[in-house]
């Protein structure tokens, strides 16, 4: 397997192990509070609460949509590699933002114990994309 085939795979799996994380945790709970001061900074930014079954498929629905298109990452398809360049991007802001809120709060917050390694396979799998792409 490619080195951008198995950073995205393994960024698959690290995105189940997070959602697990957040669902024990009741991150769909925890939305209040982050977007209540949001809200406050940002009148116009709504503040909102998830209901725990549809973040829950919200969640399933990316995990699949990662794992499932990891053969065609390796496979090269142009429409993949797009794909996981959104993954790498917004998975490194998953991570930054779940350690953001851990370091504003003082304390543990939903999904922070896992958001390193998001972190940390969105920097490289983005590395990996920039090393594999013709223009680099």
């Amino acid at each position: 397997m490619s080195r951008v085939g198995t950073v995205y795979l393994l960024l698959g799996v690290a995105q189940a192990a997070h959602s697990i994380e957040e669902m024990r945790t009741h991150l769909y709970e925890f939305f209040w509070t982050v977007t209540g001061l949001l809200h406050r900074a940002v009148p116009a930014f709504p503040q909102f609460r998830w209901q725990a079954d549809t973040f829950a498929v919200v969640n399933m629905a990316l995990i699949a949509l990662l794992l499932g298109t990891v053969p065609f990452v390796e496979a090269g398809k142009r429409w993949a590699l797009a794909l996981a360049w959104v993954a790498g991007v917004v998975e490194t802001l998953n991570g930054i933002g779940h350690l953001s809120g851990a370091l504003y709060f003082g304390s543990y917050v939903p999904g922070a114990a896992s958001a390193p390694l998001l972190l940390l396979l969105g920097i490289v799998l983005l590395r990996e994309l920039c090393r594999r792409s013709p223009s680099a």
